[in-house]
C-alpha cells in the first residue's frame, strides 16, 4: 500500500495554477478535502500578495501590534490539527503546514481572504506576467540548490516534505516554539517582573507564583515545543518511537553535560531526582557489608529520601543495616556543618563494633528549609573517609553553578523541570564510571544488561535508560528549549540567578518586616550564604511542640487552603528547631511586589491560625480538601 502524507494548503497554494508551479508538476495523484485549521489566524503580509498563518495567541499579538523584532526565515512546516468539513467527526487530524516565523510586525492586522486575492493579485501569479513572478523564481532557485526557500515564498516545494523526518522536523518545531518568545535575544536587555510571567507564561490571571521551587514553571516556548514533540508522535508513533527520539535524547544528554561539566555518558535522563536516588540505592544492593551505616541530615533531609534509606534498610534485614542521623539546626555555618559531620563520622566509626559508614546522601540546596549545603567540601569529606557520596540536587541546576569533574561526587541527582524552567517531569542522574555497571532503570526494562557493555559498546546503563518502557518522551527532549529560551531570551545563567538571588533576599527581607519575625541567614557573611533562589521566613505562629499532632495537620491543611482561595498564592510551610516557617522562591517573573503580597497574606493567614479559626469546621474542610502531593 502507498505510503500517504497530510498536508494543509492556504493562501495562494490553493490556486490549482500556483499549487502546480510549485510544486512542479500538475499533482494529479493528490486528492484534496477541505479543512479548518484550529487554533492558527491568517494574516496579511505587508506588502505581498500572500498570507501569513500564525499560532491565535500570535494572532492576538499582531491585532494588540505587540511585535517581536527578530530575524528569520518567513516560513517553517510543523504538524498541527485540522479538522475536515466533509465528516461528522469533531476529531481533529494534523496535517504539516507551514506557519509565520519572521517578525510579526510585518503582518497586517487584517484578515486575507482568498476572494480578494482573486480579484487583486492573482494575475501577478497565473497572468501572462507570472513567469517574472520573483517569488516562483525564487521557487526554482532554491529547487535547484535542494535547500529551502527563503526568505521569500513558500519554506519548502511541497514534494519535498515525504522525504523529511526526525532531526530536521525537530529542529524546526523547538525554533517555532522559541519565536513565541523572542522579543529580546542573544542576551538582550529583557525586563524581568510581573510583565514577564504576562508574557513567557501561563498563570491564571492575578495568581502570584512564589513557590517555583516545588513544581517548577514551564514558560510558553517550552510548553509549545512539548506539545509540538507530542504531536509529531501522535502524527506517526513508530517513526517517532523506532527512528526518532534516540537521537534527539542523545543530543539533550550531550548539552546537560556539558551544562553540568561531566561526560556525556556519564549522564542520563530520569523521570525525577527521586527516581534517580531510588536507582541509586537499589543499585547498590550487592555492595552493602553486614553493619554499614547510611548517614544522612536528619532535620533537613527530604522525606521521599529518607524513607527511601529506611527501605533499604528494612529489605536487607541479614545485613543489619541502620541510619547515621546527624540533626542540623539552621541557620549554621558551613565550616560548623562540616566539622559537625566529621565529628558523627568519626564517633560513629571508632565506637568499637567495626561498623562502617558506607554511603552518605545528602542534599546540595535542601527543600525544607531553603538552604545552601556546603555539599563540595562535604563531598571532599567523604571522599577522605571513603564513603560513598550521593548528592540530591533537586534544586541546583538552573539555581547555582556546578561542575561535577571539579566537585567528583560519586552519584548526583537535579532536576530539570524546577529552577532550569523544563516541563515537569524531567532530572538527570550522574553516576561516577567506577559504578555505573550496578546502576539499573526502574523499571528494569528489555535493555538491561547484567555488567557488560552493550553490544554498539557504549556504557550499558546508558543503553538501558534510553528504554524502559513507553513514556512520553516530549517532557525529556523540550528540556532543550529551556535551555535556549535562558540563554537567548533570559540573557544567561548569571543573569538570571544574579536576579533571582537578589530578589529573594530582599523579598525576603520585606515579608520578615510585614511579620515581625526574621529570615533564615547565617549573621555573618564568611559563615556561608544559606540563600540561594529559595528564602526562608519565621512565621509568628506558636511552636509546633505546643500543638497536637491532629493539630498540625489541620493547621498546614488551612495554611494551604485559604492562602489559595483568599489570596491566589501558595507558600510552602514547614517545622524546623520548634518553629514554623514559610519558604518563598523567587524567579524570574517576580518582582517584589510579589513578596509584599505574599507578607500581608501570610500575616492574615497567621492571624487566623492563632485565633484558632483552623481548628473549627474551615480547618476539618481545609484537611479533607489536601490531597498528599509532596511538597518540596
Amino acid at each position: 500500500m502507498a505510503k500517504t502524507h497530510s498536508l494543509f494548503f492556504y493562501g495562494t497554494l490553493c490556486h490549482a495554477a500556483v499549487l502546480a508551479r510549485v510544486l512542479g508538476h500538475p499533482g494529479e495523484e493528490l486528492s484534496s478535502r477541505d479543512a479548518l485549521l484550529l487554533d492558527h489566524v491568517r494574516f496579511h503580509v505587508e506588502g505581498e500578495d500572500y498570507p501569513a498563518v500564525v499560532s491565535a495567541a500570535n494572532g492576538t499579538k499582531v491585532m494588540n501590534r505587540s511585535l517581536t523584532e527578530d530575524e528569520s526565515a518567513e516560513y517553517t512546516r510543523a504538524p498541527c490539527p485540522v479538522r475536515l468539513l466533509d465528516t461528522t467527526s469533531s476529531s481533529p487530524i494534523y496535517a504539516h503546514t507551514y506557519l509565520w516565523t519572521a517578525p510579526l510586525s510585518r503582518l497586517a492586522p487584517q484578515i486575507w481572504t482568498f476572494e480578494a486575492f482573486l480579484r487583486d493579485s492573482a494575475h501577478r501569479w497565473v497572468g501572462v506576467d507570472a513567469e517574472s513572478n520573483p517569488d516562483y523564481l525564487e521557487v526554482d532557485r532554491r529547487r535547484n540548490m535542494k535547500g529551502v526557500i527563503t526568505p521569500m515564498g513558500v519554506r519548502q516545494a511541497a514534494g519535498q516534505v515525504v522525504q523529511e523526518q526526525g532531526a530536521q522536523l525537530k529542529k524546526e518545531l523547538d525554533k517555532l516554539a522559541l519565536e513565541d518568545g523572542k522579543e529580546q535575544e542573544n542576551g538582550g536587555d529583557v525586563q524581568f517582573g510581573r510583565k514577564l510571567a504576562e508574557k513567557y507564561w501561563r498563570f491564571a490571571p492575578g495568581y502570584i507564583n512564589l513557590n517555583h521551587g516545588s513544581y517548577g514553571a514551564a514558560p510558553i516556548p517550552v510548553v509549545g515545543a512539548l506539545e509540538r514533540i507530542q504531536a509529531e508522535c501522535d502524527s506517526a508513533p513508530d517513526r517517532f518511537m523506532r527512528l526518532n527520539y534516540e537521537n534527539q535524547l542523545a543530543a539533550l544528554r550531550a548539552r546537560l553535560a556539558k551544562f553540568v561539566d561531566c561526560d556525556t555518558d556519564d549522564l542520563v535522563m530520569v523521570t525525577n531526582a527521586t527516581t534517580g536516588v531510588n536507582e541509586v540505592l537499589r543499585g547498590m544492593t550487592t555492595e552493602w557489608k553486614k553493619g554499614d551505616r547510611l548517614l544522612c541530615f536528619s532535620t533537613s533531609i527530604y522525606p521521599a529520601c529518607v524513607q527511601t534509606l529506611q527501605y533499604i534498610v528494612d529489605t536487607h534485614p541479614h545485613l543489619s543495616l541502620s541510619l547515621l542521623n546527624i540533626p542540623v539546626a539552621y541557620p549554621i555555618p558551613h565550616a560548623e556543618l562540616i566539622a559537625k559531620t566529621r565529628a558523627a563520622i568519626e564517633e560513629a566509626e571508632n565506637d568499637g563494633t567495626g561498623r562502617k559508614v558506607r554511603l552518605a546522601l545528602i542534599d546540595s540546596i535542601s527543600s525544607n528549609p531553603g538552604v545552601i549545603v556546603p555539599w563540595e567540601k562535604l563531598v571532599e569529606l567523604f571522599r577522605e573517609k571513603k564513603i560513598l557520596s550521593l548528592v540530591d540536587g533537586a534544586h541546583q541546576i538552573g539555581q547555582l553553578p556546578v561542575s561535577l569533574r571539579a566537585s567528583r561526587p560519586d552519584f548526583f541527582v537535579s532536576n530539570a523541570h524546577k529552577w532550569l524552567m523544563a516541563h515537569r517531569s524531567s532530572a538527570i542522574l550522574y553516576v561516577d564510571k567506577k559504578y555505573q555497571h550496578l546502576i539499573h532503570t526502574i523499571p528494569i526494562g528489555h535493555m538491561y544488561r547484567s555488567r557488560e557493555p552493550s553490544a554498539n559498546g557504549s556504557p550499558g546503563w546508558v543503553d538501558e535508560h534510553v528504554w524502559s518502557g513507553t513514556i512520553d518522551w516530549a517532557p525529556y527532549l523540550s528540556t532543550s528549549v529551556a535551555l535556549d529560551f535562558r540563554q537567548n531570551v533570559l540573557g544567561g545563567e548569571d543573569k538570571i540567578n544574579e536576579w533571582c538571588h537578589r530578589l529573594a533576599v530582599e523579598g525576603g527581607e520585606e515579608v520578615a518586616k510585614v511579620l515581625g519575625t526574621r529570615t533564615m541567614r547565617n549573621a555573618k557573611p564568611d559563615e556561608g550564604e544559606l540563600v540561594g533562589n529559595m528564602v526562608n521566613i519565621e512565621l509568628p505562629i506558636p511552636r509546633p511542640s505546643s500543638f497536637s499532632a491532629d493539630d498540625m495537620r489541620l493547621l498546614a491543611a488551612f495554611w494551604f487552603k485559604h492562602l489559595s482561595e483568599d489570596h491566589n498564592m501558595i507558600v510552602p510551610i514547614f517545622t524546623h528547631d520548634d518553629r514554623y516557617w514559610a519558604r518563598l522562591s523567587a524567579q524570574v517573573y517576580n518582582d517584589i511586589d510579589d513578596f509584599h503580597c505574599a507578607g500581608q497574606a501570610a500575616k492574615r493567614v497567621c492571624e487566623r491560625i492563632v485565633g484558632g479559626e483552623f481548628r473549627g469546621a474551615a480547618g476539618k474542610e481545609a484537611r479533607e480538601d489536601l490531597t498528599e502531593a509532596e511538597q518540596p
